[in-house]
């Protein structure tokens, strides 16, 4: 039940404990003051207990039984209300089990005010954090069994935390000398890494490697847009303002660069782009266009209609322009 809680010591004097040493204990009676539940936390969290039949001054020892009878199942009932209630009043509850995945946890908060979300049901314990434009995942912290891990040294914990993160494949190899840092246990290719939240590496080192993930998710992105002039005047657009709304129909987010494709019968580049405002609700339908969301992109230059032709795309292995689409980083140099 206090897997993933931290006690607060300054509600504890409220909810009756009493500092023993360096420890703290709570005595209170329970079910028609029948039993008393005996709960010790130590300086450092961990938390034991043990229930006390009255009647008899000893260890009521049913309620460790697995099978129990129907007398017994109401006491154990009743201890376990009593033990939620204290997590609720004098407890901290924490989204993760270890403590460096915990303080992680608040950086991202902090930081991004993003929180772990908890999706899986064959795995409740793994936190998925997400980038909020894309959705995509930056960051996965999973509960694995501490054998998955070559040369792990802490072989009394039964579970360990791991985090995968997102790289640049060229900085693999150098990352995976470091200790506590492996190829990913859950996430295949060469984009991803797991870091170990045990302290073999810092909060300080594994928060730039998350940043460094999240990143990856937020790098402006070239755009290729079609712009059909049989719906819109496109080759006019920019004659008396810098700034146009235009259809959105892809995670474009702001400060990515759109090229306006020109469909035929100019089939050409005109414009480059940088969108300023997305996601944006708009309605229109017609006959043979529908809109639901349009953004607004500024001007930054015009290209002449005979620079950046279609055939000028096929040369560089766009074969068709039929939606928004990436281009390239080969392409992506070669106009800019």
């Amino acid at each position: 039940m206090f897997a993933k809680y931290r006690p607060d010591f300054a509600k504890f004097k409220a909810a009756g404990f009493y500092q023993k040493g360096s420890s703290y204990l709570l005595k209170q009676s329970f079910y028609d003051h029948q039993f008393q539940a005996q709960i010790t936390v130590s300086a450092s969290g961990k938390i034991t207990g043990k229930v006390l039949d009255l009647a008899s001054g000893e260890e009521y020892l049913p309620l460790r039984a697995i099978h129990v009878g129907a007398f017994a199942a109401q006491v154990k009932q009743a201890y376990i209300d009593l033990l939620q209630s204290l997590a609720d009043r004098c407890f901290i509850k924490e989204p993760f089990h270890s403590p460096q995945a915990n303080r992680l946890a608040g950086r991202i908060n902090a930081c991004y005010h993003e929180q772990p979300e908890f999706i899986f049901k064959i795995a409740p314990d793994y936190g998925v954090f997400r980038e909020p434009q894309t959705q995509k995942w930056y960051g996965l912290v999973m509960n694995i069994d501490y054998h998955r891990i070559p040369h792990y040294d802490h072989p009394s914990h039964q579970k360990v935390e791991v985090m995968d993160l997102r790289i640049h494949p060229v900085d693999r190899a150098k990352l995976l000398k470091q200790p506590g840092i492996y190829p990913s246990f859950h996430l295949k290719g060469k984009n991803w890494l797991s870091v170990i939240l045990d302290d073999t590496v810092s909060d300080n080192d594994i928060f730039q490697l998350i940043k460094a993930s999240r990143a990856i998710l937020t790098q402006p992105t070239t755009w290729l847009v079609p712009a059909n002039p049989k719906y819109y005047d496109i080759m006019h657009a920019f004659d008396h303002t810098d700034t146009i709304i235009w259809k959105q129909s892809t995670s474009i987010r702001v400060n990515d660069t759109v090229l306006l494709y020109v469909t035929a019968p100019i089939k050409a580049i005109v414009y480059e782009c940088r969108a300023v405002e997305v996601n944006i609700p708009y309605h229109y339908q017609g006959n043979e266009i529908k809109i639901s969301h349009v953004m607004k992109v500024q001007l930054i230059r015009r290209f002449p209609p005979d620079k950046f032709t279609f055939a000028f795309l096929q040369q560089h292995g766009i074969k068709a322009v039929r939606g928004p689409r990436h281009l390239p980083a080969s392409l992506v140099n070669i106009i800019k």
